[in-house]
């Protein structure tokens, strides 16, 4: 996005810092299709279908009571938004988790470009059914019915409806787009700043240009209800071709300058000296033809017996002279002749240049902010509001001198009574009667034609005669809101014509023989749901173990039954019971249950690897199985029970776990499982050493250093304190931040040792149309001393996933500060 600084000229004291737009949407990454010029994509079948059926539903639901009643297509049944919208956010995740697999935000971005381009063909697409059926209701009902008087009333509605359908377009169009930017801004954009960061939002707001959802990318009716109406016709002085050109020769008269590429000038300078260089030889040319008809007038009077007395020249001399001027004058015209080409080619390049600049000029119209900060007084320092002033009373008159003020003050006050003239008015002509007595006597002559409506030209008057009255402060004030809209009306524009562009470059794969084709060369791009993309035989390529483990238990079991109490119900209904609960959310898998260990298991299958994120599920869960224990630690501190602790360890590997059976059961064997009961343990000389400490954390690592130890061996002398916490293993932590988009702090806290520097990663989860805030500490073993006391850090890293509330609150606070700054930084 260009983000150039425009300046007055010296001479002012304030200068106005003006700033660009301009966004495109990159594309460069992508592999291009079977044809060589488009990308293919393909849409979810399950997504189209249901589009296409609500689509339908939704022109029938707007139309039947004006245009069709009476009249039952298909199954008659309103339109399901709350289905279409779930389908929309199951397609845009899978777009967005496959664009995470790929490690490439290009490919979200065309599947969306994708979804806008079937969405808007296919708002036409069902309109055109929806009159087809109309007919072919007709035809149904016999040959008898068909020349019958309510048939020819049921085809003049549907003639009717075939001139409405602008204004019915428009109307389903915006009620689509106003769905997709709900399901972008309340699920998406949280699960994409996830994944992605906060790097990719300007493109997807570029996405959401409700423009392209109009007939034709232009509607009279929505740009007066959100932008300004202005004229379409040729003759029209408010017409956007000329109001444009009106406001970038307005900026460069009050001075507004942009620095020329060093390439252009070299491109006006090599023009230039061509034109001198034609002129040189054009005059070269005309002084020699002009010696050579003086030099045969000379010749032809040579033979002459008073030329001879005269001794005017030897004729041979004359003669070798005309030849010399003639080979002279031949040479000069194949000069002349080159010179054209190169005089052309100079000519486009420049020619090059100058839309180019003018293009970059356009850039700054672009920029709605610009109009406040050209003209708004209200908002301007002290040392910018006398140059503020002054523009805004020059475009006044410029508007003034071009005969347009009061074509823009029209625009603004017929929008209370559009919905009463047009039609039978036409908005256009509703506009200029305020302007013009010639199109208020036509109009009159419309309503003349529909007394039913009972319409005056009383209003229209009143109105004309209100924006001659206005004072030059209310004509600013609306001049101002002109530059505003009309700078967004512009800006939109432009968005819409390069989202039309890119559009244009996608080629939706509609049957399944060029979808073959298409992957055969590695040349298609799928964006379908999760069911659709699931194999036959889908096999596990990675997965995650969670390994609970339950500290006292044997003690608990003795005091419950000393208390005439069952153990077994009580662990089932307190912990086993709510975990199991939780599993599916998750797509987690029980390994194993008893009363000391709950050990599940997340896998990675080759169908889910773009969106099955394991280890951060694995994570989440982990947080929600010890606020299971926290809560039923809550109640037995109220009815003297005895409490829950647990250590839960996440480990992750790479590679599917194997299986060997004994009779109907199969036990699994995995490196993770292992791993995982290590890392949930709790050592008693680490509880020991740390029983009085209050921290923020709940797992620590201490280390008996021996010299020669290799990284495996290095873990037999680790003293593990995990007591209420998580702790996640090396390879779950790579794998992490592949998943998510993981930023990092660095903060002192307090520790058992000392306050000192920790770092903190966080990052956000997407589950479903939520996400979940997932923060991680990374630290590294603390030696442990003969003397039993604790020593400086190691080399050995290890990661705890934090649960306390008081790290979430400190972590959510930094991501609302940046997203403001963001935000802030966006508006500016």
């Amino acid at each position: 996005m260009a983000n150039e600084l425009l300046t007055l000229t010296p001479a002012e004291e304030a200068r106005p810092e003006l700033k660009s737009y301009n966004v495109t949407i990159p594309m460069g990454s992508l592999a291009i299709g079977v044809d060589n010029i488009h990308h293919d994509v393909f849409l979810s079948p399950k997504f189209v279908q249901g589009a296409r059926e609500y689509l339908f539903d939704v022109i029938r639901q707007f139309t039947s009571t004006t245009y069709l009643p009476g009249i039952e297509l298909r199954t008659t049944r309103g339109p399901d938004s709350a289905a279409f919208r779930k389908l929309l956010s199951e397609l845009l995740q899978s777009a967005l988790t496959q664009a995470k697999y790929q490690k490439n935000i290009e490919i979200d971005l065309l599947f969306r470009l994708g979804l806008l381009k079937f969405l808007t063909f296919e708002i036409g697409n069902q309109f055109a059914n929806l009159i087809l059926e109309g007919k072919e209701w007709i035809r149904k009902r016999g040959e008898h019915f068909e020349r019958s008087q309510q048939a020819h009333v049921i085809k003049a509605r549907l003639s009717e409806l075939q001139s409405a359908r602008r204004g019915v377009i428009r109307r389903v169009g915006q009620q689509v787009a106003q769905i997709v930017s709900d399901v972008e801004d309340n699920v998406i954009a949280k699960a994409r700043r996830a994944l992605f960061g906060e790097d990719f939002t300007v493109y997807y707001e570029l996405c959401k240009n409700r423009l392209i959802f109009l007939d034709g990318g232009k509607d009279d009716v929505f740009f007066l209800e959100h932008y300004i109406l202005l004229g379409n016709y040729a003759r029209d002085p408010d017409r956007f071709e000329a109001m444009d050109a009106l406001f970038q020769e307005f900026l460069r008269e009050a001075g507004v300058r942009l620095s020329h590429d060093p390439a252009h000038t070299e491109a006006i300078q090599s023009h230039t000296a061509l034109l001198e260089s034609v002129q040189t030889v054009r005059a070269d040319i005309a002084a020699l033809e002009e010696q050579r008809e003086n030099t045969r007038k000379r010749l032809d009077r040579g033979d002459g017996f008073f030329t001879k007395f005269l001794n005017s020249g030897d004729p041979a001399d004359l003669k070798a002279s005309l030849n010399d001027l003639e080979n002279r004058l031949k040479h000069q015209e194949c000069r002349l002749e080159e010179l054209g080409p190169q005089i052309d080619a100079a000519r486009q390049k420049l020619d090059f240049f100058v839309k180019d600049h003018a293009g970059k000029l356009g850039e700054y119209l672009n920029e709605p902010e610009n109009a406040k900060r050209l003209f708004d007084v209200s908002s301007a320092s002290e040392a910018e509001a006398p140059t503020r002033a002054r523009l805004l009373a020059q475009l006044l008159d410029r508007l003034e001198q071009y005969e347009i003020l009061y074509h823009v003050l029209a625009s603004y006050e017929i929008r209370p009574i559009a919905s009463d003239y047009c039609p039978p008015v036409h908005l256009q002509q509703l506009r200029k009667a305020l302007v013009s007595k010639e199109e208020l006597k036509q109009i009159e002559q419309v309503i003349k034609h529909v007394p039913a409506k009972k319409l005056s030209l009383k209003t229209i008057e009143e109105l004309s005669k209100k924006i001659r009255r206005y004072t030059r402060e209310e004509m600013q004030a609306l001049v101002l809101k002109f530059a505003g809209d009309f700078l967004r009306l512009r800006r939109d524009l432009s968005d819409a014509e390069h989202l039309t562009t890119c559009m244009e470059r996608v080629n939706l794969v509609t049957t399944e023989k060029a979808r073959e084709l298409s992957r055969l060369n590695n040349r298609l791009y799928e964006c379908v749901l999760p069911e659709e993309a699931r194999p036959e035989q889908d096999n596990v390529i990675s997965h995650v173990i969670i390994k609970s483990d339950v500290r006292g238990s044997t003690r608990m079991t003795q005091d419950l039954l000393a208390r005439g109490l069952s153990p077994a119900s009580h662990f089932s209904l307190n912990l086993h019971e709510p975990v199991k609960k939780l599993l599916d959310r998750y797509a987690a898998k029980k390994v194993f249950i008893e009363g000391d260990a709950i050990i599940l298991a997340i896998f990675e299958t080759e169908s889910t690897v773009a969106y099955a994120r394991p280890v951060a599920k694995a994570c989440i869960l982990s947080r929600q199985i010890l606020a299971v224990c926290n809560s039923y630690n809550e109640r037995a501190s109220s009815s003297d029970l005895p409490a829950l602790e647990l250590g839960l360890g996440v480990a992750f590997q790479g590679s599917a776990p194997t299986y060997w059976t004994d009779g109907d059961s199969r036990i699994m064997i995995s490196k993770a499982l292992n791993l995982s009961d290590r890392l949930s343990g709790c050592a008693k000389l680490a509880k020991r050493m740390l029983a009085k400490q209050k921290t923020l954390f709940s797992v620590y690592q201490f280390l008996n250093t021996m010299e020669g130890a290799s990284a495996e061996e290095l873990d037999e002398f680790l003293v593990r304190y995990n007591h209420n916490g998580i702790e996640l293993n090396d390879e779950g932590f790579q794998k992490l931040s592949e998943e998510i988009s993981l930023e990092s702090i660095e903060t002192k806290l307090d520790m058992p040792w000392g306050r000192q520097s920790v770092t903190l990663y966080y990052g956000e989860v997407p589950l479903g149309e939520s996400v979940e805030l997932l923060v991680l500490r990374k630290a590294f073993a603390r030696q442990l001393l003969p003397d039993g006391k604790i020593g400086g850090p190691t080399t050995h890293p290890y990661y705890e996933v934090c649960t306390s509330p008081a790290l979430y609150d400190l972590v959510a606070a930094l991501i609302r500060t940046q997203q403001a700054a963001v935000m802030a930084s966006q508006r500016s």
